[in-house]
């Protein structure tokens, strides 16, 4: 106990445990009584871990009474547990959870007994963490099956209780495993021959048997291959309340103990309380049912056909495995119709960057920007994957007089660099050719993507988000999009990248495999027919491509927003700016739960008529640009003076099935 705190409690003559328990927590008297308080004072309770809720299962039964504790946690605090865990704080971050605990609930009683566990819960200490403890209360964290599975299983076998409380959405599950109930092994049906994922998915199915929060939350968020889900910090707050009750009503030996297989969930969102009892556990039918269908439609909602997110490097793996690691995540980004035009050099200091211009002919690549963009955005996925490494990044554009040499990434360890939210989101960028919802993404969320590209110089975001800017943005799309299916060396060019088979996309591993276009079956087979340039071109003269251009226009119309980005210069340093700012935008929508998908066709042709002048378009394909110039001027005031990169919806919908493959590391090498 620290001078201060001595001093302050001489001030209250609170100079001894017995005084400062009677007169902290006199206001419990009335709902306990003397001796129920004396029982608390002398129990000792230990806490599986001290983040989302073990955190405030601590501080809740320290405001009970409770008078000692074993705790353990080898995690230490980060930005994003702000949201949920009671500990954590600004000035907190980068501490162990378990000193800014043991801190903070010496605040609560400066008199407590606490044995602490840094290392955490081992094979080796979970008998000491066990001895003469009255009850544990599980803190770990939801994917730490097999530690919580042996902590509960030893902790019955010596006649202690054990509680666990979920958060599920903005409710908590609450079960009381107890000598005289199941086993924990029992109740989820686990044994030590299941697979991980098969013990995380009984586990979730036996902590809530009959989950009310499926009913609002987004289960694009919930990726249990990923270890991934959304937690709310009230959620945590009523795990700790539901968990404080039962530890008083075990510890002072009050009735009605409720056993697994009794379960409990309240749901304050719909105002809910469902409790029951589940005979035989997850053995029951039912379960077996719900256990079935989370393992085989809701791992495979989240599992997306193409990209895989390599290994990560621990912190000590060789810096050669470290830069191909941060490599695979530059591959990972977008580029005009997959054709992944960059190449890339290690040494034994960091990353060259270099553009393949050969990559694409297309009338798109005007003087290469688009593969430059292409690069600046493997340039930030790159420096994202870096600090999730350990590593700072410094990136130098242009490094030598090679026309191709684009940058160069310079790595060095950094104490200071962390992973940022955007990390594994690297890998879940798609491009979502779905129908969105009409809801509106909102100015605040525009504000954020600007903050997002604040230092990336030269480059501006304008959007749109206005139903009926929306229907006049969609008529110059149509207009432009016309062109894609009357100019010849777009639709060749077009039918060149798509992979219309799943064999044919797995061994080239660029392009854009046919399920990623979301035509549907009419859409594919369409697209199959019109290959040949002889039967597009004739079906153009009775105006079916029209139809097609028409596709993209409703696209526009069923979206939440279209943004329009833009530099101030076309050189290479500022296309590659851009391509930076284009990746973060695109990786903070997803991160967001927010589609994405470009509208190329606009900007890039404005781009090629600013630099090639309007005659490297037909006489006819310039009359229709002539209509959409005005458009895109009066909806994103200044157009005429910028320089077009990119026009992108956005908005809510449905994730897609079908990504894009990437070539083999060493074909970039």
């Amino acid at each position: 106990m620290s001078d201060s705190t001595k001093q302050i409690l001489e001030a209250y003559s609170l100079n001894s445990a017995g005084a400062y328990h009677e007169t902290a927590f006199c206001r419990n008297l009335g709902l306990l009584n003397a001796n129920e308080m004396a029982r608390l004072k002398d129990a000792t309770v230990a806490v599986a871990g001290l983040g989302g809720v073990g955190g405030g299962h601590l501080i809740a039964l320290a405001r009970t009474g409770i008078g000692r504790f074993k705790v353990a946690d080898f995690d230490r605090f980060d930005p994003v547990n702000i949201n949920r865990q009671y500990g954590a704080q600004v000035a907190d971050f980068g501490r162990e959870k378990l000193a800014a605990m043991v801190d903070n609930v010496r605040q609560v009683n400066p008199y407590l007994d606490i044995t602490t566990y840094p290392e955490g819960i081992t094979p080796d200490n979970v008998d000491d963490f066990l001895d003469g403890v009255d009850l544990v209360v599980d803190g770990l964290d939801f994917f730490v099956l097999d530690i919580r599975r042996m902590v509960f299983t030893r902790a019955v076998e010596l006649g202690i209780p054990v509680v666990t409380a979920g958060p599920m959405g903005f409710s908590s599950a609450l079960l009381v495993f107890a000598p005289g109930g199941m086993t924990f092994d029992q109740y989820f049906d686990i044994s030590d021959d299941d697979p991980y994922m098969d013990k995380v998915i009984k586990f979730a199915a036996g902590l809530a048997p009959r989950p009310t929060h499926v009913r609002y939350i987004d289960m694009d968020f919930v990726d249990l291959l990923e270890k991934r889900g959304p937690s709310l910090g009230a959620a945590c707050w009523l795990c700790s309340s539901l968990t404080a009750t039962e530890a008083v009503r075990i510890i002072t030996g009050r009735k009605a103990v409720k056993k697994t297989p009794y379960y409990l969930q309240f749901d304050p969102y719909l105002r809910k309380l469902v409790k029951g009892r589940l005979w035989g556990g997850n053995r029951h039918p039912l379960q077996r049912a719900k256990i079935w269908l989370i393992k085989n439609y809701l791992l495979d909602r989240n599992t997306i056909v193409g990209p895989v997110k390599p290994e990560e490097p621990s912190a000590e793996a060789p810096f050669k495995t470290k830069t191909d690691y941060i490599i695979r995540a530059g591959m990972q980004a977008p580029s005009g119709d997959n054709v992944q035009p960059w190449r890339f050099k290690q040494d034994d200091t960091g990353v060259d960057i270099f553009m393949e211009s050969a990559a694409d002919d297309s009338l798109f690549n005007v003087q290469q920007a688009a593969t430059i963009v292409a690069c600046g955005a493997a340039v930030e996925n790159m420096t994202i994957a870096a600090g999730a490494c350990g590593l700072g990044a410094r990136v130098n554009w242009m490094p030598t007089s090679h026309p191709e040499h684009v940058a160069r990434l310079a790595f060095s360890p950094d104490d200071h660099a962390g992973e940022s939210v955007l990390h594994d989101v690297i890998w879940r960028r798609v491009t979502n050719r779905k129908p969105y919802s009409t809801r509106a993404v909102e100015a605040g969320v525009w504000q954020r993507m600007q903050e997002t590209i604040e230092d990336c110089p030269g480059v501006s975001l304008q959007w749109i988000n206005d139903k009926q800017q929306l229907k006049d943005f969609s008529q110059a799309v149509f207009w432009a999009d016309r062109i894609r299916t009357e100019h010849r060396g777009l639709h060749e060019h077009l039918m060149k990248m798509i992979r219309f088979s799943r064999t044919e996309a797995e061994t080239t591993r660029d392009g854009l495999p046919l399920k990623n276009l979301e035509a549907g079956m009419a859409g594919e087979q369409f697209m199959k027919a019109t290959r040949p340039w002889k039967v597009m071109s004739a079906l153009n003269t009775v105006g079916v491509g029209r139809m097609v251009a028409m596709h993209s226009a409703m696209g526009i119309r069923k979206s939440g927003g279209v943004g329009f980005l833009s530099v101030d210069s076309t050189d290479t340093a500022s296309l590659l700016e851009a391509g930076r700012a284009l990746e973060r935008i695109w990786l903070t929508f997803t991160h967001n739960g927010i589609r994405f998908q470009p509208a190329a066709a606009p900007a890039l042709f404005r781009l090629r008529w600013l630099l090639e002048g309007p005659e490297s378009f037909s006489d006819k394909h310039q009359h229709l640009l002539e209509k959409v110039w005005p458009v895109c001027d009066d909806l994103f005031p200044g157009f005429y003076g910028t320089n077009p990169v990119l026009f992108f919806r956005v908005g809510f919908g449905r994730g897609i099935k079908y990504g894009t493959y990437r070539r083999p590391l060493e074909s970039f090498l």
